[in-house]
């Protein structure tokens, strides 16, 4: 009985390493794997599924995870996780044989696209009690896939310190905006080297977060959109950028091609994505009014699939207002209604609509509508 709940929790890597670190050697033999290593580390596969629908991304994994179980080298423990990768722990004096199952697969030997399969690889680490550590890198080489090579494997080893944060390079998005206004035969090759010097002066301090170069992204092609249609006069010159094709991007390059394609595009018909911004304005509004107790930038962001950065610049573009200003103006109109039709006590008032201070909801209250909560009460 004991044996059998050992190995449900070995299932994944996640169970396998979620385990006391005393039991891990065991966890490996009750579940059938190799349980013995010099100097562990683990290499996680994934196939980016990202462009995939639901029944074609889990055929992807499920050939990748086949094809790593039936002819990955042995002495090793092939164990998925629950974030879509395949996870293979291995001893590092064999990590060649690694590299070889990777070239394989990539040489199309295997039938999977060598373009969508990542390969991350961990230092080594002493006893496998030390194995989690193992895998979170393994997991950050396989992010930082974004500014490599896709066909080239990640070690942990070779990456360069992310920086903890970075200055919006202004300078880069102002030349950009003065070659979207002036006229040249030439403004597509510039447009392409002021993209590579925005980048370049972005990473200047190290590689960041990949979520940061995207608010990063959002920031210029937004920011130039709303500077362009102010020095032309032409409020319907162009649209905001699709989101969800930035956000699908597997790398930096292919990321600089996007954002040449919408700068250089800017003069021309307004963007297909429009209907798609609506709609997500739409979901966004809807979810504060139904939500105006609990709802944040963060939290309204998260809930329609986009970043905050992305919403806060939507709102200002398509609503003339910030999303602060409109959610505050829900609130008060919910507080007003409250007021008017309970016997609920101002701070209960302010609870209800989504602020724990009283005191600050009382000032917001007054400034919108020109009476304190109590006077407003006794008014109507």
């Amino acid at each position: 009985m004991m044996k059998q709940a050992v190995m449900v929790r070995a299932g994944t890597l996640g169970d396998l390493l979620s385990g006391t670190a005393g039991n891990l050697k065991r966890s490996l033999e009750d579940s059938g794997h190799h349980a013995y290593y010099a100097y562990p580390a683990i290499a996680l596969f994934s196939v980016n599924t990202a462009a995939m629908d639901l029944w074609s991304g889990r055929n992807a994994f499920d050939e990748l995870y086949a094809v790593i179980k039936r002819y990955g080298p042995g002495n090793t423990a092939v164990l998925p996780d629950d974030k879509g990768h395949v996870g293979v722990i291995f001893s590092w004096d064999n990590r060649d044989s690694i590299i070889e199952l990777h070239s394989k697969i990539c040489s199309h030997e295997y039938r999977l696209n060598p373009q969508l399969v990542t390969l991350g690889i961990s230092n080594p680490v002493s006893h496998l009690s030390d194995l989690h550590h193992g895998y979170e890198q393994a997991l950050h080489a396989m992010q930082h896939r974004f500014y490599q090579n896709h066909s080239q494997p990640v070690y942990f080893s070779s990456i360069t310190e992310y920086a903890r944060d970075t200055e919006y390079p202004k300078e880069m998005e102002d030349e950009l905006l003065h070659l979207l206004i002036e006229h040249s035969i030439t403004k597509s090759v510039a447009i392409r080297q002021a993209v590579e010097g925005f980048y370049e002066a972005l990473t200047k301090s190290g590689p960041l977060p990949v979520n940061k170069v995207v608010d990063a992204t959002l920031q210029l092609l937004v920011s130039l959109q709303l500077r362009l249609k102010s020095a032309l006069g032409q409020p319907h010159l162009c649209s905001t950028p699709d989101i969800t094709a930035l956000m699908q991007l597997q790398s930096l390059a292919g990321m600089k091609d996007k954002v040449c394609e919408a700068i250089n595009g800017m003069e021309g018909t307004p963007y297909a994505s429009d209907s798609l911004n609506r709609n997500l304005i739409k979901k966004a509004v809807t979810l504060m009014e139904e939500e105006y107790d609990r709802a944040s930038l963060h939290y309204v962001a998260e809930k329609v699939f986009i970043t905050p950065a992305y919403l806060s610049a939507l709102f200002k573009s398509k609503m003339g207002v910030t999303f602060i200003e409109h959610l505050t103006c829900i609130r008060i109109s919910n507080a007003k209604k409250l007021l008017k039709q309970t016997h609920l006590k101002n701070y209960e008032v302010a609870e209800r609509v989504g602020y724990n201070d009283s005191r600050y909801f009382s000032q917001i209250f007054k400034k919108k509508v020109g009476l304190s909560p109590s006077d407003y009460r006794d008014a109507n």
